[in-house]
């Protein structure tokens, strides 16, 4: 609608990076006006930086939000009686 804002969530893969110039071509090919912004959840591992989307997503000229958060020592203490949870993939991805 009109005037509408969507936050979009980027990890830096093809799937969101496609989302993200779709959306950003209806933005200027649509009638209607709508703002688009971007987050993404660093985690804090060694295995997955996405640092290297901040300058990307600044030359888009979108507004960016990049939030650290060591979501891995928090799993460690989030199981059950305070031990590591089960599944680090479904804790993260309730986390961000």
């Amino acid at each position: 609608q009109e005037g509408d804002r969507l936050l979009l969530g980027l990890s830096g893969g093809k799937d969101s990076l496609t989302l993200l110039h779709c959306l950003m071509e209806f933005q200027r090919k649509l009638p209607i006006k709508f703002e688009i912004e971007v987050c993404t959840i660093d985690p804090m591992t060694p295995s997955f930086d996405p640092s290297t989307l901040i300058p990307y997503v600044e030359a888009l000229g979108l507004k960016y939000h990049y939030i650290r958060d060591n979501i891995v020592e928090r799993a460690n203490s989030a199981g059950k009686n305070k031990g590591v949870v089960t599944s680090l993939c479904s804790f993260c991805a309730r986390m961000k």
